[in-house]
């Protein structure tokens, strides 16, 4: 019993580690080396309390952090991560198993995604590029916005916007059948994401995306998601 308390100790301090990456990293664009270094610190007292045989649970984790490290590296290499989210990153891996990691990594892509799209609206707006149309863009862009957040929301779980029954029956008595209920959500995201990128890139001010914020969230949403499942679980005897 004192292991599983120390275990949800160890996670309160996870989230706490977070909340300040995700507050450094709004205001300075950086999460510091200490941060990280204490993150990835607490992962063998995280597998000792939560009972992980060195082979192959821990074995595991430590190949999921090296293999992301790599990955990272490479986005690093192409300007599309800063050196404090690669790090940040890497020592959530050591954390989350396979599955968990797996589900961060997609929570953090759609929130990197909307959060991108969001602060391209900024920069759009203040505009001044010779021949650009800032405001018919702006409205496009918040429309891309929009349908993102709510793919987002879908894919998390969350409210969406409801599709018409009569639009729905159509598509699944077609031909195509659910080859096309799944193409079309996949058509519209890459009509949103195409359009986005060519707007954005289209104006002087680029988005400086806290990518931190992104990471920080999915990972506050994975420990959330541990303490809500323990909680309800029933208790025995």
């Amino acid at each position: 019993m004192d292991q599983e308390i120390f275990t949800y100790v160890l996670l309160g301090a996870l989230a706490i580690a977070l909340l300040v990456a995700a507050f450094t990293d709004l205001k300075s664009r950086t999460i510091g080396n200490k941060l990280n270094i204490a993150i990835a610190a607490g992962a063998p007292l995280f597998w000792w309390a939560s009972g992980m045989s060195l082979w192959p649970d821990v074995a595991i984790q430590i190949g999921i952090a090296a293999a992301t490290f790599v990955v990272c590296c490479a986005f690093f290499a192409i300007r599309q991560m800063g050196g404090g989210d690669v790090k940040l990153l890497t020592a959530l891996a050591l954390w989350f198993p396979p599955t968990n990691f797996v589900g961060l990594i997609l929570i953090m892509a759609m929130v990197g995604w909307v959060l991108t799209l969001a602060m391209g609206i900024w920069g759009v707006a203040r505009s001044n590029v010779l021949g650009a149309k800032p405001i018919r863009d702006t409205f496009i862009l918040v429309a891309c916005t929009l349908i993102a957040a709510n793919f987002a929301s879908a894919v998390l779980g969350g409210p969406k916007l409801a599709v018409p029954g009569s639009v729905m029956e159509a598509i699944s008595t077609s031909a195509a059948g659910p080859l096309a209920i799944a193409m079309i959500p996949i058509a519209i995201l890459a009509v949103v994401t195409l359009v986005s990128i060519r707007i954005i890139r289209r104006h002087k001010h680029q988005p400086r995306v806290p990518y931190g914020l992104a990471i920080s969230i999915a990972g506050l949403w994975i420990v959330g998601g541990v303490f809500l499942t323990s909680f309800s679980a029933p208790v025995a005897g």
